[in-house]
């Protein structure tokens, strides 16, 4: 019987990436690593002195460099824009939780989202996570994992409503036990605006106070149905975000 190779049995090519800022890309000819970058490259992707490595600046460029010691990169050609910013823009802001925060931040960033707003809210323990350095690594190390060439921004943490007061483009938050508004992805389909910055807020373990749900309305900040299900703050980002991209992504498509 012969076996007939697919796309899953073929051998994929590893794609060894390093993230590194753009004034460092931009400089052209060597770079100099310093030891967090040097252990990545020898002990995690076990780059030997000869061997390659993309280089990307999460602003949309990339290039390829050679190590050709432990401690210096030499960059094979400029840094060129591969792949501009995908439009529109997503954000995700998100109320601070006991636990589920760091996987929230990564999946956001492995999933495409642009932007992520950790919030301050009524119900917010005062356990809850705020931990922005650990994030920023997480964020740094899931660009390097997916091949992401634009790297997420992750904004300083904000109280609801002064970020409800800053911050604009077309805004929605997910509600529970609420059976008239639409569900989030018949909303994209049907009522997104595909030309502006696009935000879903996802509330706390305790959910929103009937003083934030006013200030929603007052503010006209589109409620959506996230569900038949009563969902985790961090299971409500994580499916909230796969709908964003997903409608995205079918914006590009079509």
């Amino acid at each position: 019987m012969k076996t007939i190779p697919t796309v899953f049995s073929l051998p994929v090519a590893e794609r060894r990436r390093l993230l590194l800022s753009s004034d460092r890309l931009e400089q052209g000819g060597s770079v100099l690593l310093n030891s967090e970058e040097q252990h990545y490259l020898r002990r995690v992707l076990r780059l030997r002195c000869g061997e390659q490595v993309d280089l990307i600046d999460g602003c949309g460029r990339l290039t390829t460099a050679t190590l050709m010691e432990p401690k210096l990169l030499e960059l094979d050609r400029p840094a060129q824009l591969i792949e501009p910013q995908a439009q529109p823009q997503l954000g995700l802001a998100v109320a601070l939780m006991r636990r589920g925060m760091d996987e929230v931040v990564r999946m956001a960033c492995e999933l495409g989202i642009d932007r992520i707003q950790p919030l301050r809210c009524d119900r917010c323990v005062p356990q809850a996570d705020h931990r922005p350095e650990r994030w920023a690594t997480i964020i740094r190390e899931a660009v390097e994992q997916c091949e992401r060439l634009w790297t997420p921004q992750l904004l300083d943490l904000k109280d609801l409503s002064q970020w409800m007061g800053d911050e604009r483009g077309q805004r929605l938050v997910g509600v529970t036990r609420e059976t008239a508004p639409p569900a989030l992805d018949q909303w994209l389909r049907h009522q997104a605006d595909p030309g502006q910055l696009t935000w879903l807020m996802v509330g706390p373990e305790g959910g929103w106070t009937e003083e934030e749900l006013k200030q929603f309305t007052q503010a006209q900040i589109q409620p959506v149905q996230m569900g038949s299900t009563i969902l985790r703050s961090s299971t409500a980002a994580v499916a909230g975000a796969v709908e964003l991209v997903r409608w995205r992504d079918r914006l590009i498509s079509s």
